[in-house]
């Protein structure tokens, strides 16, 4: 019988410019699972697997539609979703109270652990690193350039006030003041928070926010503000944040993952070669179409999931299939290389990412490229 995987991007509404590669990236595995015909178990029984494909469009009440759809309807071992923070956690209880293992594609820590219990829930996962481990990326630069206090400016969303919220636990154990702060709605245009943000002298700005919202927000601080010293988070690390900003975009710096320059990567990177791998299929598969880490996001949660099927016998009933994919993500495929870095997942870390697998990019000549320590300044 073949197993099943339910996936839920955000491939239209103010996420799809991160849903769209991750759709693109599902579509290119489930065409390789076919030519491949499935995958092998321990017993050496072959599977199918059939990826159903959805869009959430951007909405929290149509993700958790979808999530119960797959879970109840179409029966899937395994749900990939969704694409943004707000969409993810609505669907967190449904899979919950349907015993369903879910990789989200979201960076919210609250994904994955309960903000009250401070534990792991425990059919949630993700391959995302959180706003606390690009924080603590952006902290180590801010520190290092000798920049103390700083601006935040983050989108009114489940995502942007994460940013926030970590930018707060981060920044004050470094001690880097957040001298003044304030959301702006993603759909915006008008920044008067930029007029705010001049008032206040900051000599650094920190944007928590994806594209295209970050890329518009980008140009107003720029624009107002031509020597401030602009920082995004790893939410911005997608080609739509230069193809939007424009030449504005120079300068820009922010931590990402690793697949976004894999062939600047050493050769003894544990990931250049899985990397390399991945951005060569993905740019033949879609004609040629720019790497982002969130194309990225999504071949880290589908491999997990390809990985964790590998481990079942055949035979088991649906409900013992769910729950054998959920020890095997808890205990038996750490460490596992991904396209951010090498992750080990535990029943006590469903996410394994160490913020130091980051890499520090600058938008130079309108490209990204390595920023490495030495040259901080």
């Amino acid at each position: 019988m073949p197993y099943r995987i339910g996936f839920i991007s955000s491939a239209t509404g103010p996420g799809a410019s991160l849903g769209i590669p991750e759709r693109d990236v599902a579509r290119m595995v489930r065409e390789r699972l076919v030519v491949q015909r499935g995958i092998i178990g321990p017993d050496r029984v072959r599977h199918p697997v059939d990826i159903l494909i959805f869009d959430d469009q951007s909405s929290a009440d149509v993700a958790a539609s979808l999530a119960r759809r797959l879970i109840h309807e179409e029966r899937v071992t395994i749900l990939v979703a969704g694409t943004l923070s707000g969409p993810s956690l609505a669907m967190v209880p449904i899979a919950t109270e349907g015993r369903t293992p879910m990789i989200s594609m979201a960076s919210a820590r609250s994904i994955i652990e309960d903000p009250a219990t401070k534990r792991m829930r425990p059919w949630i996962f993700k391959p995302v690193p959180e706003n606390l481990h690009s924080a603590q990326a952006q902290a180590d630069y801010l520190r290092a350039v000798g920049v103390r206090r700083v601006c935040h400016l983050y989108e009114n969303t489940a995502y942007g006030r994460d940013t926030f919220d970590s930018a707060q636990v981060i920044f004050g154990r470094a001690n880097i003041a957040i001298a003044y702060s304030d959301s702006f709605e993603r759909t915006a245009t008008e920044f008067p928070q930029v007029a705010r943000v001049r008032a206040s002298g900051c000599p650094a700005v920190v944007i928590g926010s994806i594209p295209p919202a970050a890329a518009l927000i980008h140009v107003a601080v720029r624009e107002r503000l031509p020597r401030v010293r602009i920082v995004h988070g790893h939410g911005a690390c997608s080609p739509d944040l230069i193809r939007t900003a424009g030449p504005a975009a120079e300068g820009a710096v922010m931590p990402c993952g690793k697949v976004l320059l894999a062939a600047e990567l050493p050769p003894e990177d544990p990931t250049r070669a899985f990397n390399l791998r991945f951005v060569s299929d993905y740019q033949r598969f879609t004609g040629g179409a720019p790497i982002s880490t969130f194309a990225g996001h999504a071949y880290d949660a589908l491999h997990w999931s390809l990985v964790a099927l590998r481990t079942l016998p055949d035979g088991l009933s649906l409900e013992r299939q769910r729950e054998a994919v959920r020890e095997a993500l808890e205990r038996k495929i750490a460490p596992i290389v991904g396209t951010h870095g090498v992750f080990r997942l535990s029943p006590e870390d469903h996410l394994g990412f160490d913020y130091r697998d980051f890499l520090w990019v600058t938008v130079k000549g309108g490209k990204f490229t390595i920023l490495p320590k030495d040259q901080w300044k």
